[in-house]
C-alpha cells in the first residue's frame, strides 16, 4: 500500500480519527480535574556496592554488568511480597493503635458487610497478630481463619501487597550508588510513612537474610574443609604403607645408582665382545699357518716339477717335428707348462717351519683357545647379571611410578584442603568484619504540595494514543481486507483494462428493473449512472466491435444489470441493440424483459425459411411476426429470450447455424449483446466466444479473487483482441465533502 492510497483509506474514515481522540481527550480531561489530588513523598538508600574504601587487589576491578544485577536483585527484593508485607503491618498497626490520627478511616459498617468481623472488639488481637508477624518476618497464612480475616482487613484499607506496589516507585539514580523510593497516595503523611517504613523494613529484611545466608555458607565451608583434612589424611597414610612395604626410601637416589650399574655392566660386556672377536681372529691366524706348514712339510714340489718338464720337453720335440701344426698337441704343452709354474709358485710362497717352530705355533694355537672359552663364559656371566639387573629396574621402576602416583594425589588433597582452609578462614573474617552497608541517606517528609496532574499533557497523550491505535486498526482492517472495491485495485488485481464502475444501487429504490432506465429520474445516483455508463460505452465503441458476450468468473457479479444499463445507454446514441439471453443457467434478462422463450425457434425458423437470406427490413419484421424477436419498452431494444437448461449453448445450438443467424443479426442490428454463464463454473461462456467480437468480464466489487478466479483471468488473457475492458460492478464511490 502506497502512501497516496494509505491517505486516501484514513480519510475515508477521518470522523472516526476525530471522535475517538476527541473522546479520549475529554474523558481524561474530566478524571484529571475531577480526580483526588496525589501526593508523593521519596527517600533514597545507599547500597555501598559501587564504594569500597578498602584497598583492592591488583587486577580487582569493577564489573558493570554484575553490579547492575545486583541492584536489580535489591529493588525485586524491596518490592518483594514480604518486604512490602512488613510494610502493611505497620500501616495497619499505626490505624488501629489510636495513639496518631489513622491515615484512612473505614467505616465498622463496610467491614461488617465486608468481612464479617467487628474490629472494635477484635482489635487488640490485631493488633497483636501484625506485631508478631513483623517480628517473624513471616506472611499472612490464608489457610488460618484469623489471618485471612486479616488479609481482608488490608484489603479493605488499601495497604494489600497489590494496592500498595501500583504506588511505589524504586528506580536507581543514573549510574550512582543510590537507589530511589517514592510513593503517591492521597494523604502527605501516608506517602512519607510508606517510604519511610519500606527503608526500615527493607534493611531489616535484608540484613536477616544476609546473615542467614553468611551462616549457612560458614557451615558448608566447614564441612567442605573437614571432607578435604580426612581425604588428605587417607592418601598420606596409603603413601606411608606402600613406602614400608616395599623397602621405597628416596626413588631418585635409588634409581640413579641402579642406572649407573646398568651402565657399568653394559660397558664390561662391549669389551668382552670386542676381545672374544680377537681372540677368535688371532685362532684362525694360527690354524692358517700351521696347516700351511703341514702342508709345505709334506708335499715334494721339485719331484713333480722335474716329471712335468721332461713330459713338455718330450712333447715340444714331437711338436716340431711334425711341423708345428698339431693345435691340439700345443695345447697340452701349455697346459702342462701352466701346471709347472704353479707348482714352483707354491713352492716358493708356502713357508717351510722346523719342527721346533711348529709346535711352538701349536703351544700358541692352544693357549689362545683357552682364553678364547674363558672370555665367552665371562661374556655370559655378565649378560645374566644385566639381564637380572634390568628386571630388577623394571619392577623397581613400577615401584617407583607408584610411589610417585601417590606422592601427587598427597600433593594435590594437600592443596586442596589448603584451598577449603583459606576460603573458611575468609569467609570466617567476612561474616565478623563485614556488616550490612544499605543505609537510608534521605528520609522522606510529608509532601507541602500535591502532585501536577499534568492534564494537558495527559490530555495530549491519550489524544495522541487513540488516534495512533485507530489507525492503525483502520490500516490493518483495510490490508487484510480481500475485496476488489475500486477500479484501480481490479486493475491492479486482474491486470486488465477497465471501461468503467457501475455505481451501486441504493436499497431504498428497491431491486433494479427495465423501468428504472426509462423513468425520469434526476436524483444524483443516476446521474452519476448514467456518467458512469457513457464511459463504458466510449470503450466499447471504440473497439468497433458489434458482438458483445458479457461475462465474469462466478455467479452473481451483475451481468444482467449491466446488460441491460448498456443496452440503454447505447439506444441513447440511436443505436439498434438486440439482447440474447444465453445464459442457460440463468435466465434472468428473459425474467427481466418479460421475453418470449423463443431462440430455439427462431433457430429452426431461420432453417427453413429462405426469406430471412437477403437480409432485408421485411425480414426483421417476418421474425417479428413469429414472436421470435421479443420487443422491449425501448423501441431500439429487442430481446431473444431463452429457458434454463443444464445443456450448454453448443448442445443446443449447433455451431453453424447459430453463426449464421449471427451474421444475419448484425445486419438488423447495431450491437448484439450476449449474456453468458459464470467461467468458473460452466464453459458456456467459452462455447460463445467463436461468435462475439468482444467479451466483457464483469466483477463484482464487493468479492474477492480466489484461485478459480485467477484461472479464469488467465484464460480471459489468452483471448488477445477479443478480451475487451473489464466492468466494476457494485462500487461505492467517495462521497464528496
Amino acid at each position: 500500500m502506497d502512501l497516496q492510497t494509505l491517505f486516501k483509506v484514513l480519510w475515508k474514515k477521518k470522523w472516526i480519527l476525530i471522535i475517538v481522540p476527541l473522546v479520549s481527550v475529554c474523558g481524561a480531561f474530566f478524571i484529571r480535574v475531577f480526580g483526588e489530588w496525589k501526593y508523593k513523598s521519596y527517600a533514597q538508600l545507599s547500597t555501598g556496592i559501587t564504594v569500597n574504601d578498602e584497598l583492592l587487589d591488583k587486577g580487582k576491578y569493577f564489573n558493570p554488568y554484575e553490579i547492575q544485577i545486583t541492584f536489580t536483585n535489591l529493588m525485586e527484593t524491596i518490592k518483594s511480597r514480604l518486604a512490602v508485607g512488613l510494610v502493611s503491618y505497620r500501616l495497619l498497626e499505626h490505624d488501629l493503635s489510636g495513639v496518631e490520627a489513622p491515615f484512612r478511616v473505614v467505616p465498622d459498617k463496610k467491614l461488617k458487610d465486608k468481612v464479617h468481623v467487628d474490629l472494635q472488639s477484635s482489635r487488640e488481637n490485631f493488633i497483636k497478630l501484625v506485631d508478631q508477624k513483623s517480628k517473624d518476618l513471616a506472611l499472612l497464612d490464608a489457610n488460618i481463619p484469623e489471618q485471612k480475616t486479616m488479609q481482608k482487613i488490608l484489603e479493605s484499607y488499601g495497604y494489600d501487597y497489590e494496592s500498595l506496589l501500583e504506588e511505589i516507585v524504586i528506580n536507581r539514580v543514573n549510574n550512582s550508588d543510590y537507589i530511589e523510593l517514592s510513593f503517591t497516595s492521597e494523604n502527605p503523611k501516608l506517602s512519607a510513612f510508606v517510604v519511610n517504613m519500606l527503608c526500615s523494613e527493607f534493611i531489616r529484611y535484608y540484613g536477616t537474610i544476609k546473615a542467614d545466608r553468611s551462616n549457612v555458607s560458614l557451615g558448608s565451608l566447614v564441612s567442605i574443609v573437614e571432607q578435604r583434612k580426612k581425604y588428605m589424611d587417607e592418601k598420606l597414610d596409603e603413601l606411608k604403607n606402600f613406602k614400608s612395604n616395599n623397602d621405597v626410601v628416596n626413588t631418585g637416589l635409588e634409581s640413579e645408582a641402579k642406572i649407573r650399574q646398568i651402565k657399568e655392566y653394559e660397558d664390561q660386556v662391549t669389551d668382552e665382545d670386542q676381545k672374544i672377536r680377537g681372540l677368535e681372529l688371532s685362532l684362525a691366524s694360527l690354524n692358517v699357518r700351521l696347516r700351511d706348514a703341514k702342508e709345505a712339510a709334506s708335499e715334494k714340489p721339485n719331484e713333480r716339477i722335474v716329471t712335468l718338464r721332461k713330459r713338455v720337453n718330450n712333447l715340444n720335440e714331437q711338436y716340431i717335428s711334425g711341423g708345428q701344426k698339431d693345435q691340439a698337441l700345443a695345447d697340452t704343452i701349455k697346459s702342462l707348462r701352466d701346471q709347472m709354474q704353479n707348482y714352483i709358485n707354491n713352492a716358493t710362497d708356502k713357508p717351510r717351519l722346523s719342527a721346533a717352530e711348529l709346535r711352538d705355533l701349536e703351544v700358541k694355537r692352544e693357549e689362545t683357545r683357552v682364553d678364547l672359552e674363558a672370555a665367552r663364559e665371562n661374556r655370559a656371566s655378565l649378560t645374566k647379571i644385566l639381564g637380572s639387573m634390568r628386571y630388577s629396574m623394571g619392577n623397581y621402576a613400577t615401584k617407583g611410578a607408584v610411589s610417585e602416583a601417590l606422592e601427587k594425589e598427597v600433593e594435590v588433597a594437600r592443596e586442596e584442603y589448603m584451598a577449603a582452609q583459606a576460603r573458611y578462614n575468609e569467609a570466617r573474617e567476612k561474616m565478623v568484619t563485614d556488616k550490612t552497608t544499605i543505609s537510608q541517606i534521605l528520609v522522606a517528609e510529608p509532601a507541602e504540595k500535591p502532585e501536577s496532574k499534568k492534564t494537558v499533557l495527559f490530555m495530549i497523550f491519550s489524544g495522541g494514543l487513540s488516534f495512533a491505535l485507530c489507525a492503525f486498526a483502520i490500516v490493518m482492517l483495510e490490508l487484510t481486507d480481500g475485496r476488489i472495491k475500486t477500479p484501480q485495485r481490479l486493475k491492479k488485481l486482474t491486470k486488465l483494462p477497465v471501461a468503467g464502475a457501475i455505481p451501486i444501487i441504493p436499497k431504498s429504490e428497491g431491486e433494479p428493473t427495465w423501468n428504472y432506465f426509462l423513468q425520469e429520474n434526476s436524483n444524483g445516483h443516476s446521474a452519476e449512472l448514467s456518467h458512469e455508463l457513457r464511459k463504458i460505452r466510449f470503450e466499447i465503441e471504440n473497439r468497433r466491435a458489434q458482438v458483445l458476450l458479457v461475462t465474469s468468473t462466478r455467479k452473481g457479479q451483475g451481468k444482467t444489470f449491466f446488460v441491460m444499463a448498456l443496452a440503454h445507454s447505447l439506444s441513447l446514441i440511436r443505436k439498434r441493440t438486440l439482447i440474447i439471453d444465453t445464459n442457460l443457467r440463468n435466465n434472468s434478462l428473459t425474467k427481466m424483459l418479460v421475453a418470449r422463450v423463443s431462440l430455439k425457434q427462431l433457430m429452426e425458423h431461420f432453417n427453413k425459411s429462405t426469406k430471412l437470406l437477403t437480409g432485408g427490413a421485411a425480414d426483421k419484421e417476418a421474425a417479428e411476426s413469429k414472436n421470435f424477436i421479443t420487443q422491449t419498452n425501448n423501441d431500439l431494444v429487442d430481446i431473444i429470450g431463452n429457458k434454463t437448461s443444464q445443456l450448454s449453448p453448443l448442445e443446443i445450438l449447433p455451431g453453424g447455424d447459430f453463426k449464421l443467424l449471427m451474421d444475419w443479426l448484425r445486419q438488423q442490428y447495431d450491437y448484439i449483446i450476449l449474456e453468458g454463464a459464470s467461467l468458473n463454473e460452466f464453459s458456456d461462456s467459452r462455447e460463445l466466444m467463436g461468435f462475439v467480437d468482444l467479451a466483457i468480464p464483469v466483477f463484482d466489487a464487493e468479492s474477492n479473487l480466489d484461485d478459480e478466479d485467477r484461472e479464469a483471468l488467465q484464460y480471459l488473457r489468452t483471448l488477445n483482441q477479443t478480451l475487451g475492458p473489464a466492468v466494476l460492478n457494485k462500487y461505492q464511490p467517495e462521497k464528496k465533502s
